[in-house]
């Protein structure tokens, strides 16, 4: 009994598999719900909504789900400029096969099964990185802070319940140059995944085949960074990581020290030359160095970071140069205390 039964299962299942891709494989047009809340979701939004029109019999459908705020975001006002129907959340109404497929694009909530099981075709996310490396909310921050010199995007399924680890349905590696900052790479990677998206869209429902899971090797998480991230750590970190720290917290956070008791800002970051300096100087030593005209710190590998310009809290922000007159310069030599906090 029991291998008859077995059997008869097996043939439901098939039977349903071959109506279900049937039933894809001959649909004209589909209907699809955006799930997006920022910047990086808008480029996917308005690259699915100008295929859209240009394939008018592809997507029947394209509706948005955003979560509330005070004040509209560009892609709400996007959505609304385009008559693109703007859905709230949580979404406590939505039917069963009301859309045909999810797209998520830095939605930052977790999907629950419930609503997973309500598109016939599953949902798809965007991930700015190569998963299983940095899953979590703030991928592109860890790819700089770590150095990584290659990232990418990753398009997957999402499965329920849990983040960043659906199968793959397509994957690029994408080169990080060593100036790159948090803005520059997340456009970089938001017009890759814009991309990827589309191209899912315009073969489905070929592209839902042949998904590969995630390898169990090489996972790290990115987790969500706090404005502390921004405190230099002199006396722990060498030059290059100083330096990583402030391409990855770019446009967010400034990097801050304390100077003379006093909390400063540091700006226009880069590095110089590799030489190590054998001095006696202690880490965190502060100099003018009048060929870069910046200042330079002096970081736990004995090399130095500079900044061409920075910023006492309660003051207006300096160049390097004033600062240096202002603060350095005019002070006897043996009163001067051109060392910043190192955060031991």
């Amino acid at each position: 009994m029991i291998p008859n039964l077995s059997s008869h299962l097996l043939k439901i299942i098939i039977r349903r598999n071959y109506l279900f891709t049937k039933q894809y494989s001959t649909a004209r047009s589909y209907k699809l719900l955006f799930f997006g809340s920022d910047g990086i979701a808008l480029s996917s939004l308005r690259k699915i909504n100008e295929f859209r029109k240009k394939e008018t019999q592809l997507i029947s459908q394209l509706d948005l789900v955003t979560t509330n705020t005070k004040h509209k975001t560009d892609i709400q006002k996007y959505a609304e400029a385009e008559n693109i129907k703007t859905i709230p959340w949580p979404l406590d109404s939505l039917r069963a096969a009301e859309y045909d497929m999810g797209l998520i694009v830095a939605f930052g909530h977790l999907i629950k099964n419930d609503l997973l099981s309500k598109f016939p075709l599953g949902m798809v996310n965007v991930h700015p990185s190569l998963l299983p490396r940095w899953r979590g909310a703030a991928p592109i921050i860890h790819t700089l802070l770590h150095g990584d010199q290659v990232t990418g995007v990753t398009l997957m399924k999402i499965k329920a319940d849990i983040f960043d680890v659906g199968e793959i349905i397509s994957q690029i590696k994408v080169p990080v140059s060593k100036d790159i900052r948090l803005p520059e790479l997340t456009e970089q990677l938001s017009e890759f995944g814009a991309d990827m998206l589309v191209d899912c869209i315009r073969t489905l429902p070929k592209s839902l085949e042949d998904l590969q899971p995630q390898s169990s090797e090489g996972i790290t998480y990115a987790t969500k960074i706090h404005k502390s991230i921004s405190e230099v750590r002199w006396s722990q970190m060498t030059a290059v990581e100083v330096y990583n720290l402030f391409r990855a917290i770019y446009s967010l956070y400034s990097l801050t020290t304390t100077f003379k008791d006093k909390q400063m800002k540091l700006f226009d970051a880069f590095l110089h030359d590799d030489k190590i300096d054998h001095s006696d100087k202690p880490v965190g030593t502060l100099e003018f160095n009048a060929e870069t005209n910046a200042i330079r710190i002096l970081c736990k590998d004995r090399r130095y970071i500079y900044f061409k310009s920075v910023r006492i809290v309660g003051k207006r922000q300096i160049s390097a140069l004033d600062f240096y007159n202002g603060y350095i310069k005019n002070v006897p030599l043996e009163k001067r205390e051109c060392t910043v906090s190192r955060n031991q």
